[in-house]
């Protein structure tokens, strides 16, 4: 009897938990959707969208519905073999440039295209961004799948958490001798398994992207000043804000003077860098480093207040030390970098215009717009487009 007591209390137990599972996940689908992603498991990148797939991405400022093409992308639909007489223009990023939070007709990629055809290019835009990628993923989707689509330019979007992917992402590493070492990534039967939830638990995607915050709450200060004296570690991903945004334990990379423990994940996205621009170079494409803006830098209390969490002086610390060391960067080793803030500024003095979601953090769809036009601007400005003659005979 104890036996048959027990087994039958075992699978009481797990009918119970099964059917709780089941109805927390109905409950989440029907009253709070979570913002479920497409993606499939790629033995070089990671993951990758899955092609001709579509969900609502949700969240508390915004509703959006996101459709992959039939290469993953999210876009129309392009062929891979360029029309003849075409000026093609890759975009590649992270979320920033995936542009989940606004509708496809005004994600970065798209306004480009319709600025730069106003003007008078014969041109069109093909949006490679996808969410959570760093550079090492970008480096590694422009050899594998963008090239195939004979790009005449390339425009790498960078944000700021992207110098920390960079280094817990494994797909990249510096030599002894300081040379970029790119490996395959693994993908376990776990991965899989995770994989397909996030594309269809309710339930998974709210514990992996609601519980942490939450955990967060009341934290006190000397709790994060000691994680933030860790520095770098494997943490770090699961450290970074979804909104891209600065987290307090992220400070070093802003530091005046550069934190030697930041040092070699800033040579090895240098190293990066300079891989993507030695690519394009190689094959004649044209290349554009495109610095996004931090909602922070655009909200000076909001970084006084990160800061003051730490228990940190304002001093040594700037907000824009990310874009300044890039285009120092990208000054010495010439190639073409635009940073968005200084316009962003201006615009936000002149009109107080609101460039990013005061939630989520990404842009919003006065972000995408600013951007594509300072993009404009400036690719006519460094000569990345095609001469006005051309354009004539086209």
């Amino acid at each position: 009897m104890t036996l048959k007591r027990t087994v039958a209390n075992l699978v009481l137990l797990l009918g119970t938990l099964l059917f709780s599972i089941l109805a927390l996940e109905a409950g989440l689908r029907l009253f709070s959707p979570q913002p479920m992603t497409k993606a499939n498991i790629d033995l070089d990148l990671g993951w990758f969208h899955a092609p001709k797939t579509e969900f609502t991405y949700t969240r508390q400022e915004y509703s959006t519905t996101v459709r992959y093409n039939s290469f993953g992308l999210r876009d129309s639909e392009y062929p891979l073999q360029k029309p003849a007489g075409l000026f093609r223009i890759a975009v590649l990023g992270d979320s920033y440039m995936e542009g989940a939070q606004v509708a496809l007709d005004s994600v970065f990629s798209k306004v480009l295209e319709r600025i730069l055809q106003d003007r008078g290019h014969n041109c069109e835009t093909l949006n490679f961004g996808v969410t959570g990628y760093g550079t090492d993923q970008e480096l590694v989707l422009l050899k594998k799948y963008v090239f195939h689509f004979d790009p005449d330019l390339v425009i790498l979007s960078f944000s700021k958490n992207d110098v920390a992917n960079n280094i817990v992402g494994g797909i990249c590493s510096l030599t002894p001798k300081g040379e970029l070492k790119i490996a395959t990534v693994e993908a376990p039967l776990g991965s899989k398994i995770r994989a397909w939830l996030w594309g269809n638990s309710h339930l998974f995607v709210f514990l992996n992207v609601r519980l942490p915050r939450l955990a967060t709450l009341g934290m006190h200060k000397k709790v994060i000043r000691k994680e933030y004296d860790l520095g770098i570690s494997q943490r770090l991903r699961d450290i970074l804000d979804s909104h891209q945004d600065l987290d307090g334990r992220l400070v070093p990379l802003y530091a005046k003077e550069e934190d030697p423990r930041l040092a070699p994940a800033k040579r090895l996205t240098e190293a990066i860098l300079l891989e993507i621009y030695k690519q394009c170079r190689e094959r004649e494409v044209a290349f554009l480093l495109l610095i996004n803006s931090g909602r922070f830098q655009l909200r000076p209390r909001e970084w006084e207040r990160r800061l003051s969490r730490v228990g940190l002086d304002l001093e040594p610390y700037d907000p824009d030390a990310v874009d300044n060391w890039l285009l120092e960067f990208a000054s010495r080793e010439g190639f073409a970098a635009l940073s968005c803030i200084p316009r962003f500024r201006q615009l936000k003095a002149e009109t107080g215009i609101k460039l990013h979601w005061d939630i989520d953090g990404h842009w919003n769809n006065n972000g995408h717009r600013e951007a594509a036009r300072l993009t404009a601007e400036a690719l006519e400005r460094f000569g990345l487009l095609p001469a006005e003659t051309e354009r004539a005979e086209m």
